[in-house]
Protein backbone atom coordinates (compact mmCIF):
# COMPACT_ATOMS: atom_id res chain seq x y z
CA UNK A 1 0.00 0.00 0.00
CA UNK A 2 2.62 2.35 0.98
CA UNK A 3 4.60 1.59 -1.95
CA UNK A 4 1.76 1.90 -4.37
CA UNK A 5 0.55 5.57 -2.87
CA UNK A 6 4.50 6.77 -3.05
CA UNK A 7 3.92 6.15 -6.96
CA UNK A 8 0.82 8.21 -7.08
CA UNK A 9 2.50 11.34 -5.30
CA UNK A 10 5.43 10.79 -7.76
CA UNK A 11 3.04 10.29 -10.24
CA UNK A 12 1.24 13.59 -9.39
CA UNK A 13 4.07 15.77 -8.97
CA UNK A 14 5.24 14.91 -12.36
CA UNK A 15 2.18 16.33 -13.55
CA UNK A 16 2.44 19.37 -11.49
CA UNK A 17 2.76 21.31 -15.12
CA UNK A 18 2.47 25.20 -15.71
CA UNK A 19 -0.74 26.25 -17.29
CA UNK A 20 -1.77 28.32 -19.89
CA UNK A 21 -4.74 31.07 -18.52
CA UNK A 22 -6.67 32.80 -20.97
CA UNK A 23 -8.30 36.33 -20.64
CA UNK A 24 -10.71 37.86 -23.67
CA UNK A 25 -13.37 40.65 -23.79
CA UNK A 26 -15.95 38.22 -24.59
CA UNK A 27 -14.88 35.84 -21.71
CA UNK A 28 -16.48 35.73 -18.30
CA UNK A 29 -15.30 35.34 -14.99
CA UNK A 30 -18.17 33.30 -13.25
CA UNK A 31 -18.91 30.83 -15.48
CA UNK A 32 -15.16 31.39 -17.61
CA UNK A 33 -12.32 28.18 -17.01
CA UNK A 34 -9.60 30.35 -17.83
CA UNK A 35 -9.24 27.63 -21.26
CA UNK A 36 -9.10 29.10 -24.48
CA UNK A 37 -12.40 28.22 -25.11
CA UNK A 38 -13.81 29.34 -21.87
CA UNK A 39 -11.52 32.50 -20.93
CA UNK A 40 -11.76 34.62 -18.03
CA UNK A 41 -12.86 38.33 -18.53
CA UNK A 42 -10.23 40.30 -16.67
CA UNK A 43 -6.86 40.21 -15.38
CA UNK A 44 -7.89 40.59 -11.81
CA UNK A 45 -9.86 36.92 -11.82
CA UNK A 46 -7.00 35.78 -13.88
CA UNK A 47 -4.20 36.46 -11.64
CA UNK A 48 -6.58 34.93 -8.58
CA UNK A 49 -6.65 31.35 -10.53
CA UNK A 50 -3.52 31.26 -11.06
CA UNK A 51 -0.56 29.39 -9.46
CA UNK A 52 3.67 29.77 -9.92
CA UNK A 53 5.02 29.17 -13.71
CA UNK A 54 1.36 29.68 -15.17
CA UNK A 55 1.11 32.04 -18.28
CA UNK A 56 -1.65 34.61 -18.10
CA UNK A 57 -2.44 35.22 -22.46
CA UNK A 58 -4.58 37.70 -23.20
CA UNK A 59 -6.79 37.76 -26.57
CA UNK A 60 -6.47 41.12 -28.58
CA UNK A 61 -8.25 43.79 -26.63
CA UNK A 62 -8.60 46.60 -23.96
CA UNK A 63 -8.25 45.17 -19.88
CA UNK A 64 -8.67 47.11 -16.68
CA UNK A 65 -4.64 46.83 -15.04
CA UNK A 66 -4.39 47.83 -11.37
CA UNK A 67 -3.72 44.52 -10.21
CA UNK A 68 -0.88 43.80 -7.48
CA UNK A 69 0.76 40.99 -8.44
CA UNK A 70 1.72 38.90 -5.74
CA UNK A 71 2.27 35.43 -7.36
CA UNK A 72 6.00 34.45 -8.48
CA UNK A 73 7.02 33.13 -11.42
CA UNK A 74 4.21 34.52 -13.91
CA UNK A 75 4.30 35.12 -17.45
CA UNK A 76 1.77 38.07 -19.44
CA UNK A 77 1.73 37.91 -23.01
CA UNK A 78 -0.85 38.71 -25.90
CA UNK A 79 -2.06 35.77 -27.37
CA UNK A 80 0.24 34.71 -30.69
CA UNK A 81 -0.59 36.94 -33.75
CA UNK A 82 -2.77 39.11 -31.44
CA UNK A 83 -2.05 42.54 -29.40
CA UNK A 84 -3.70 43.27 -25.86
CA UNK A 85 -3.54 46.31 -23.89
CA UNK A 86 -3.54 47.15 -19.93
CA UNK A 87 -4.73 50.26 -19.22
CA UNK A 88 -5.69 52.57 -16.52
CA UNK A 89 -6.69 56.33 -16.96
CA UNK A 90 -3.76 58.92 -16.21
CA UNK A 91 -6.01 61.75 -14.41
CA UNK A 92 -8.24 59.67 -12.08
CA UNK A 93 -6.47 59.80 -8.34
CA UNK A 94 -6.10 56.10 -6.98
CA UNK A 95 -5.78 54.48 -10.56
CA UNK A 96 -2.20 54.79 -9.64
CA UNK A 97 -0.75 51.81 -12.14
CA UNK A 98 -1.65 50.65 -15.33
CA UNK A 99 0.54 47.79 -14.28
CA UNK A 100 1.76 46.35 -10.97
CA UNK A 101 4.34 43.84 -10.27
CA UNK A 102 4.29 43.87 -6.39
CA UNK A 103 5.63 41.29 -3.94
CA UNK A 104 5.95 38.27 -7.17
CA UNK A 105 9.47 37.65 -8.53
CA UNK A 106 10.95 36.57 -11.57
CA UNK A 107 7.62 38.01 -13.57
CA UNK A 108 7.67 37.92 -17.31
CA UNK A 109 5.57 40.80 -19.53
CA UNK A 110 5.84 39.84 -22.83
CA UNK A 111 4.34 41.92 -26.01
CA UNK A 112 1.62 43.71 -24.35
CA UNK A 113 1.17 47.43 -24.33
CA UNK A 114 0.87 48.89 -21.06
CA UNK A 115 -1.25 52.44 -20.92
CA UNK A 116 -1.91 55.52 -18.54
CA UNK A 117 -1.82 55.01 -14.26
CA UNK A 118 -2.27 58.08 -12.61
CA UNK A 119 1.66 57.72 -11.64
CA UNK A 120 3.08 55.16 -13.68
CA UNK A 121 2.15 52.88 -16.52
CA UNK A 122 4.77 50.22 -14.96
CA UNK A 123 5.65 49.85 -11.83
CA UNK A 124 8.18 46.86 -10.14
CA UNK A 125 8.39 46.47 -6.48
CA UNK A 126 9.88 42.72 -7.01
CA UNK A 127 12.99 41.43 -8.79
CA UNK A 128 14.40 39.72 -11.03
CA UNK A 129 11.54 40.69 -13.84
CA UNK A 130 11.98 40.70 -17.78
CA UNK A 131 9.77 43.11 -19.52
CA UNK A 132 10.38 42.59 -23.39
CA UNK A 133 8.64 43.58 -26.92
CA UNK A 134 6.06 46.26 -24.86
CA UNK A 135 4.58 49.32 -25.57
CA UNK A 136 4.50 51.68 -21.93
CA UNK A 137 3.35 54.88 -22.44
CA UNK A 138 0.76 57.53 -21.83
CA UNK A 139 1.30 57.63 -17.87
CA UNK A 140 0.59 60.60 -15.47
CA UNK A 141 4.09 60.91 -14.41
CA UNK A 142 6.88 57.93 -14.81
CA UNK A 143 6.56 55.40 -17.61
CA UNK A 144 8.04 53.11 -15.64
CA UNK A 145 8.91 53.27 -12.06
CA UNK A 146 11.72 51.00 -9.79
CA UNK A 147 11.48 51.21 -6.65
CA UNK A 148 14.35 49.39 -5.10
CA UNK A 149 13.72 46.37 -6.99
CA UNK A 150 16.98 44.58 -8.38
CA UNK A 151 17.80 42.56 -12.07
CA UNK A 152 15.08 43.92 -13.96
CA UNK A 153 15.83 43.92 -17.83
CA UNK A 154 14.18 45.91 -20.19
CA UNK A 155 14.54 45.08 -23.83
CA UNK A 156 13.07 45.54 -26.99
CA UNK A 157 10.37 48.34 -25.68
CA UNK A 158 8.86 51.45 -27.05
CA UNK A 159 8.56 53.77 -24.30
CA UNK A 160 7.27 57.74 -24.15
CA UNK A 161 4.46 59.87 -23.12
CA UNK A 162 5.49 60.23 -19.91
CA UNK A 163 4.16 62.94 -17.58
CA UNK A 164 0.73 63.71 -19.54
CA UNK A 165 -0.60 64.43 -16.11
CA UNK A 166 2.25 66.09 -14.15
CA UNK A 167 5.42 66.94 -16.57
CA UNK A 168 7.70 68.33 -13.69
CA UNK A 169 8.57 64.78 -12.84
CA UNK A 170 8.25 62.24 -15.50
CA UNK A 171 11.35 60.15 -16.64
CA UNK A 172 11.00 57.20 -19.55
CA UNK A 173 12.51 54.67 -16.84
CA UNK A 174 12.98 55.71 -12.84
CA UNK A 175 15.42 53.56 -11.16
CA UNK A 176 15.69 54.48 -7.49
CA UNK A 177 18.26 52.17 -5.96
CA UNK A 178 17.64 49.25 -8.18
CA UNK A 179 20.73 46.97 -8.91
CA UNK A 180 21.60 45.84 -11.62
CA UNK A 181 19.16 47.11 -14.49
CA UNK A 182 20.16 46.01 -18.17
CA UNK A 183 17.73 48.54 -20.52
CA UNK A 184 18.56 47.67 -23.99
CA UNK A 185 17.40 47.93 -27.63
CA UNK A 186 14.48 49.99 -26.42
CA UNK A 187 13.07 53.41 -28.37
CA UNK A 188 12.79 56.02 -25.79
CA UNK A 189 10.76 59.52 -26.76
CA UNK A 190 8.92 62.23 -25.94
CA UNK A 191 9.41 62.24 -22.37
CA UNK A 192 8.57 65.08 -20.33
CA UNK A 193 12.03 64.90 -18.44
CA UNK A 194 14.84 62.75 -18.28
CA UNK A 195 14.75 59.32 -20.67
CA UNK A 196 16.57 57.00 -18.22
CA UNK A 197 18.22 57.06 -15.16
CA UNK A 198 19.67 54.51 -12.45
CA UNK A 199 19.72 56.80 -9.14
CA UNK A 200 19.50 56.55 -5.65
CA UNK A 201 22.56 54.11 -5.41
CA UNK A 202 21.88 51.71 -8.18
CA UNK A 203 24.60 49.55 -8.44
CA UNK A 204 25.98 47.93 -12.03
CA UNK A 205 23.08 48.91 -14.33
CA UNK A 206 23.32 49.13 -17.52
CA UNK A 207 21.59 51.10 -20.51
CA UNK A 208 22.68 50.09 -24.04
CA UNK A 209 22.01 50.29 -27.97
CA UNK A 210 19.09 52.37 -27.11
CA UNK A 211 17.68 55.35 -29.16
CA UNK A 212 16.58 58.21 -26.64
CA UNK A 213 14.96 61.32 -28.34
CA UNK A 214 13.18 64.21 -27.46
CA UNK A 215 13.55 64.50 -24.02
CA UNK A 216 12.68 67.94 -21.69
CA UNK A 217 15.47 67.22 -19.61
CA UNK A 218 18.31 64.57 -19.74
CA UNK A 219 18.46 61.36 -22.04
CA UNK A 220 20.62 59.47 -19.60
CA UNK A 221 21.56 60.52 -15.86
CA UNK A 222 23.82 58.57 -14.04
CA UNK A 223 22.10 59.80 -11.73
CA UNK A 224 20.38 62.75 -9.73
CA UNK A 225 20.28 62.42 -6.04
CA UNK A 226 17.44 60.76 -3.98
CA UNK A 227 16.37 61.28 -0.52
CA UNK A 228 18.96 59.64 1.67
CA UNK A 229 16.25 57.33 3.47
CA UNK A 230 16.58 55.09 -0.64
CA UNK A 231 20.22 54.59 -0.04
CA UNK A 232 21.11 50.80 1.00
CA UNK A 233 24.64 52.39 3.12
CA UNK A 234 25.54 48.89 3.45
CA UNK A 235 26.48 48.55 0.12
CA UNK A 236 27.12 52.21 -0.59
CA UNK A 237 27.67 54.03 2.52
CA UNK A 238 29.40 56.70 0.35
CA UNK A 239 26.01 57.94 -0.54
CA UNK A 240 27.27 57.74 -4.82
CA UNK A 241 24.09 58.20 -6.77
CA UNK A 242 25.00 55.48 -9.27
CA UNK A 243 28.14 52.83 -8.69
CA UNK A 244 29.65 51.04 -11.93
CA UNK A 245 27.32 51.87 -14.41
CA UNK A 246 27.29 52.22 -17.82
CA UNK A 247 26.09 53.92 -21.04
CA UNK A 248 26.89 52.59 -24.52
CA UNK A 249 26.54 52.18 -27.41
CA UNK A 250 23.12 54.51 -27.23
CA UNK A 251 21.36 57.62 -30.22
CA UNK A 252 20.14 60.63 -28.14
CA UNK A 253 18.64 63.26 -29.50
CA UNK A 254 17.54 66.15 -29.10
CA UNK A 255 17.31 66.62 -25.54
CA UNK A 256 16.89 69.81 -23.38
CA UNK A 257 19.84 68.80 -20.92
CA UNK A 258 23.08 67.02 -20.91
CA UNK A 259 22.73 63.90 -23.26
CA UNK A 260 24.31 61.72 -20.44
CA UNK A 261 24.64 63.83 -16.84
CA UNK A 262 26.91 62.33 -14.00
CA UNK A 263 26.28 63.18 -10.42
CA UNK A 264 27.77 61.89 -7.62
CA UNK A 265 28.56 58.93 -9.96
CA UNK A 266 31.42 56.47 -8.83
CA UNK A 267 33.28 54.80 -12.06
CA UNK A 268 30.50 55.72 -14.05
CA UNK A 269 31.64 54.64 -17.53
CA UNK A 270 30.29 56.28 -20.71
CA UNK A 271 31.23 54.76 -23.73
CA UNK A 272 30.74 54.58 -27.88
CA UNK A 273 27.47 57.02 -27.24
CA UNK A 274 26.27 59.18 -30.92
CA UNK A 275 24.55 62.65 -28.87
CA UNK A 276 22.86 65.06 -31.29
CA UNK A 277 21.29 68.39 -31.11
CA UNK A 278 21.41 67.67 -26.52
CA UNK A 279 21.83 70.74 -24.11
CA UNK A 280 19.49 72.60 -25.71
CA UNK A 281 19.11 74.56 -22.72
CA UNK A 282 20.56 72.95 -19.88
CA UNK A 283 23.59 71.23 -18.41
CA UNK A 284 26.35 70.26 -21.59
CA UNK A 285 26.77 67.78 -23.72
CA UNK A 286 28.00 66.00 -20.82
CA UNK A 287 28.28 67.51 -17.68
CA UNK A 288 29.93 66.27 -14.38
CA UNK A 289 28.29 67.21 -10.95
CA UNK A 290 28.88 66.43 -7.47
CA UNK A 291 25.79 67.19 -5.63
CA UNK A 292 25.43 68.34 -1.59
CA UNK A 293 22.57 65.90 -0.10
CA UNK A 294 22.77 66.86 2.93
CA UNK A 295 23.81 65.43 6.66
CA UNK A 296 25.32 62.55 6.77
CA UNK A 297 26.21 62.25 3.44
CA UNK A 298 27.16 65.67 2.63
CA UNK A 299 28.99 66.56 -0.69
CA UNK A 300 29.27 63.63 -2.94
CA UNK A 301 31.72 63.84 -6.02
CA UNK A 302 31.94 62.12 -8.83
CA UNK A 303 35.14 59.68 -8.80
CA UNK A 304 37.23 57.47 -11.03
CA UNK A 305 35.02 58.18 -14.14
CA UNK A 306 36.04 57.05 -17.97
CA UNK A 307 34.01 59.09 -21.06
CA UNK A 308 35.41 57.49 -23.66
CA UNK A 309 35.06 57.36 -27.73
CA UNK A 310 31.51 59.31 -27.64
CA UNK A 311 30.02 61.70 -30.56
CA UNK A 312 28.42 65.16 -29.26
CA UNK A 313 26.92 67.47 -31.91
CA UNK A 314 25.54 70.64 -30.23
CA UNK A 315 23.10 73.56 -32.29
CA UNK A 316 24.40 76.08 -33.22
CA UNK A 317 21.86 77.55 -31.16
CA UNK A 318 22.72 76.22 -27.92
CA UNK A 319 24.03 78.60 -25.34
CA UNK A 320 25.19 75.53 -23.13
CA UNK A 321 28.58 74.14 -23.31
CA UNK A 322 30.01 71.10 -24.60
CA UNK A 323 31.32 69.84 -21.35
CA UNK A 324 30.90 70.88 -17.90
CA UNK A 325 32.94 70.15 -14.58
CA UNK A 326 31.07 71.47 -12.11
CA UNK A 327 32.56 73.08 -8.99
CA UNK A 328 34.68 70.75 -7.32
CA UNK A 329 32.70 67.86 -8.94
CA UNK A 330 35.20 64.72 -9.41
CA UNK A 331 38.03 63.42 -7.69
CA UNK A 332 39.95 60.65 -8.43
CA UNK A 333 41.29 59.67 -12.02
CA UNK A 334 39.00 61.32 -14.70
CA UNK A 335 40.06 59.45 -17.81
CA UNK A 336 38.62 60.93 -20.79
CA UNK A 337 39.73 60.26 -24.79
CA UNK A 338 38.72 59.07 -28.54
CA UNK A 339 35.53 61.71 -28.51
CA UNK A 340 34.44 63.76 -31.13
CA UNK A 341 32.67 67.46 -30.15
CA UNK A 342 30.97 69.49 -33.11
CA UNK A 343 29.34 72.89 -32.74
CA UNK A 344 27.01 73.35 -35.75
CA UNK A 345 27.68 76.41 -36.99
CA UNK A 346 30.30 77.91 -34.60
CA UNK A 347 32.79 77.20 -31.67
CA UNK A 348 32.59 75.46 -28.89
CA UNK A 349 32.92 76.32 -25.21
CA UNK A 350 34.05 73.73 -22.58
CA UNK A 351 33.38 75.47 -19.13
CA UNK A 352 36.12 74.39 -15.48
CA UNK A 353 33.66 75.67 -12.54
CA UNK A 354 34.19 78.24 -11.02
CA UNK A 355 37.01 79.79 -13.15
CA UNK A 356 36.74 79.27 -16.79
CA UNK A 357 33.54 79.35 -19.09
CA UNK A 358 34.72 79.70 -22.28
CA UNK A 359 37.54 77.62 -22.79
CA UNK A 360 38.84 75.48 -25.95
CA UNK A 361 39.35 72.37 -26.07
CA UNK A 362 42.92 72.67 -25.76
CA UNK A 363 41.89 74.80 -22.39
CA UNK A 364 39.49 71.86 -21.21
CA UNK A 365 42.66 69.19 -21.54
CA UNK A 366 44.80 71.60 -19.75
CA UNK A 367 42.40 72.08 -16.87
CA UNK A 368 41.12 68.61 -16.82
CA UNK A 369 44.95 66.67 -17.65
CA UNK A 370 43.01 64.55 -19.32
CA UNK A 371 41.13 63.74 -23.31
CA UNK A 372 43.62 62.93 -25.17
CA UNK A 373 42.89 61.77 -28.55
CA UNK A 374 39.80 63.87 -28.43
CA UNK A 375 39.22 66.11 -31.43
CA UNK A 376 36.65 68.74 -32.78
CA UNK A 377 34.93 68.86 -36.26
CA UNK A 378 31.75 67.61 -38.41
CA UNK A 379 31.61 63.92 -37.78
CA UNK A 380 30.07 63.48 -40.63
CA UNK A 381 26.66 62.15 -39.79
CA UNK A 382 23.77 60.50 -41.66
CA UNK A 383 19.95 61.22 -41.40
CA UNK A 384 19.70 58.24 -39.07
CA UNK A 385 22.66 59.60 -36.88
CA UNK A 386 24.59 56.34 -38.17
CA UNK A 387 28.40 57.98 -40.05
CA UNK A 388 29.04 58.51 -43.49
CA UNK A 389 31.36 57.36 -45.62
CA UNK A 390 34.51 59.36 -45.59
CA UNK A 391 33.54 60.07 -41.87
CA UNK A 392 36.64 61.13 -39.83
CA UNK A 393 35.20 58.92 -36.49
CA UNK A 394 36.12 55.99 -38.84
CA UNK A 395 39.19 53.47 -37.26
CA UNK A 396 39.45 56.34 -34.59
CA UNK A 397 38.30 55.42 -31.35
CA UNK A 398 39.88 52.79 -28.84
CA UNK A 399 39.25 49.24 -28.03
CA UNK A 400 36.86 48.69 -25.08
CA UNK A 401 37.00 45.39 -22.85
CA UNK A 402 33.43 44.03 -21.73
CA UNK A 403 31.39 44.59 -25.52
CA UNK A 404 32.22 43.80 -28.79
CA UNK A 405 28.97 45.31 -30.39
CA UNK A 406 27.71 48.82 -31.57
CA UNK A 407 24.24 50.19 -31.49
CA UNK A 408 22.79 48.04 -34.48
CA UNK A 409 24.15 44.86 -32.98
CA UNK A 410 26.42 44.85 -35.30
CA UNK A 411 30.51 43.37 -34.49
CA UNK A 412 32.50 46.12 -33.64
CA UNK A 413 35.52 44.11 -35.66
CA UNK A 414 38.96 46.03 -36.61
CA UNK A 415 39.70 49.32 -35.15
CA UNK A 416 36.82 50.65 -33.61
CA UNK A 417 34.56 53.74 -35.15
CA UNK A 418 34.01 56.53 -32.33
CA UNK A 419 29.87 57.07 -31.78
CA UNK A 420 27.56 54.72 -31.27
CA UNK A 421 27.64 53.10 -35.24
CA UNK A 422 30.51 50.81 -36.49
CA UNK A 423 30.38 50.82 -40.10
CA UNK A 424 30.59 47.60 -42.24
CA UNK A 425 27.25 46.24 -41.04
CA UNK A 426 23.24 46.40 -41.46
CA UNK A 427 22.30 49.81 -40.11
CA UNK A 428 18.73 49.71 -38.45
CA UNK A 429 16.31 52.37 -39.87
CA UNK A 430 16.46 55.68 -36.82
CA UNK A 431 14.07 56.26 -35.78
CA UNK A 432 12.79 52.90 -36.58
CA UNK A 433 9.71 52.19 -38.89
CA UNK A 434 5.81 52.15 -38.06
CA UNK A 435 4.54 49.03 -36.01
CA UNK A 436 8.58 48.59 -34.75
CA UNK A 437 8.81 48.17 -31.20
CA UNK A 438 12.13 48.97 -29.65
CA UNK A 439 14.64 49.95 -31.81
CA UNK A 440 14.47 46.92 -34.38
CA UNK A 441 17.60 45.86 -32.55
CA UNK A 442 18.67 42.66 -29.82
CA UNK A 443 16.22 40.17 -31.23
CA UNK A 444 17.57 37.42 -28.83
CA UNK A 445 15.95 35.26 -26.66
CA UNK A 446 17.24 34.65 -22.95
CA UNK A 447 15.99 34.04 -19.65
CA UNK A 448 15.66 36.53 -16.84
CA UNK A 449 18.36 37.51 -14.60
CA UNK A 450 18.82 36.14 -11.56
CA UNK A 451 20.32 36.84 -8.11
CA UNK A 452 20.54 40.63 -6.43
CA UNK A 453 20.85 42.23 -2.99
CA UNK A 454 17.80 41.90 -1.47
CA UNK A 455 15.02 41.95 -3.99
CA UNK A 456 13.24 39.07 -5.66
CA UNK A 457 13.16 36.75 -2.18
CA UNK A 458 9.40 36.63 -1.73
CA UNK A 459 7.94 32.72 -0.59
CA UNK A 460 6.03 31.78 -3.85
CA UNK A 461 2.57 31.47 -3.68
CA UNK A 462 0.44 28.80 -4.92
CA UNK A 463 -2.45 30.77 -5.49
CA UNK A 464 -6.14 28.89 -5.66
CA UNK A 465 -8.32 27.84 -8.44
CA UNK A 466 -7.54 24.77 -11.28
CA UNK A 467 -7.20 27.16 -14.31
CA UNK A 468 -6.61 24.31 -17.25
CA UNK A 469 -7.62 20.27 -17.74
CA UNK A 470 -5.18 19.64 -15.25
CA UNK A 471 -6.58 18.09 -11.68
CA UNK A 472 -6.06 20.07 -8.69
CA UNK A 473 -2.77 19.06 -7.83
CA UNK A 474 -3.19 20.37 -3.95
CA UNK A 475 -6.38 18.88 -3.57
CA UNK A 476 -5.39 15.29 -4.44
CA UNK A 477 -2.45 15.55 -2.50
CA UNK A 478 -4.36 16.61 0.23
CA UNK A 479 -6.28 13.64 -0.04
CA UNK A 480 -3.91 11.36 -0.35
CA UNK A 481 -1.64 12.11 2.12
CA UNK A 482 -3.96 11.07 5.24
CA UNK A 483 -3.68 7.66 3.30
CA UNK A 484 -0.37 7.11 3.10
CA UNK A 485 0.18 8.05 6.80
CA UNK A 486 -2.13 5.23 7.52
CA UNK A 487 -0.65 3.19 5.80
CA UNK A 488 2.61 4.06 7.19
CA UNK A 489 0.87 3.03 11.01
CA UNK A 490 -0.04 -0.20 9.36
CA UNK A 491 3.15 -1.45 8.13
Amino acid sequence: MTRVLLCALFLLGGGLRAADIYVATTGNDTTGTGAIGAPYATLAKAHSAANAGDTIIFRAGAYAGGVYITKNDLTFRSHTGEWAKIERPNNVSGQDNAFYVGTASNCTIRRLELQGGYYYALKIDTGPALVEDCIIHGSGRDCVKIPGADNITIRRCEIYDSGLRDPSNAEGIDNVNGDTMLVQDCYIHDIATNGVYPKGGSIGSIIERCLIRNCGQKGISMAQSSGLQFYDTTANPEYYSCRDCIARNNIIENCEGSGIDLESALRARVYNNTMVNVARSQQGGIRIASVDKGAPAGVVKCKDCEIRNNIIVLAGTSPRPMLFMGNNSHEGTLTMSNNRYHKQGGTAVYWWEPTSYSLDLAGWKAASGTDSNSTEGDPQLSASWHLDTGSPCIGQAMTIAGFSDDFDGNARTGTWDIGADQTGGTALQTPPPAGTIGTGGGQTTTTPPTGGSGSGTGKKDGGGGGCSAEPNAAAMLAALLPLLLAARRRS
